[in-house]
């Protein structure tokens, strides 16, 4: 919760996250208005290895133990989330309450089919199909309305 509060800040009250959305929404038009595209994308990796660190750690010390493999497979629900989330997939939009929230939804979803005894191969499909549908419905939705 600190993290997500500390990245909404950043993103939403700061020059530097203004030109993380520029250059989501047109990295030529960014670097055009000033903004140091190659820096800005380069710090933007950093923070996602130190994110990733962090979360290793903390995954560590949970489970009390660590192996390579020990988040494989959960990229399908990371990206469903941050989808969800209102995040674009092509870029320039999305706001952290948004992920929050989703990241909770999903939480929910996975803990619920669970309790329901759902295989996990199940739960893959359920989430696949929820997030082509996250993906596919409001462009279904904009085509329909013009």
């Amino acid at each position: 919760a600190v993290l997500a509060l500390i990245y909404y800040v950043l993103l939403h009250k700061t020059n530097f996250g203004r030109a993380i959305y520029a250059i989501g929404n047109n990295p030529t038009g960014a670097l055009f208005s000033g903004i140091r595209v190659a820096r800005v994308k380069f710090i933007l990796f950093l923070l996602t290895g130190l994110m990733a660190g962090i979360a290793a750690v903390c995954l560590t010390a949970r489970l009390g133990s660590t192996r390579p493999t020990i988040a494989l497979g959960w990229e399908l629900e990371v990206v469903t989330m941050v989808v969800l989330g209102g995040v674009s997939i092509l870029g320039g939009s999305g706001t952290i309450p948004g992920v929050v929230i989703a990241a909770f939804v999903m939480g929910l979803v996975t803990f619920g089919l669970g309790l329901l005894n759902v295989p996990g191969i199940v739960m893959s499909i359920f989430i696949g199909c929820l997030l082509i549908g996250v993906i596919a419905l409001p462009r279904l939705w904009a085509m329909w309305r013009s």
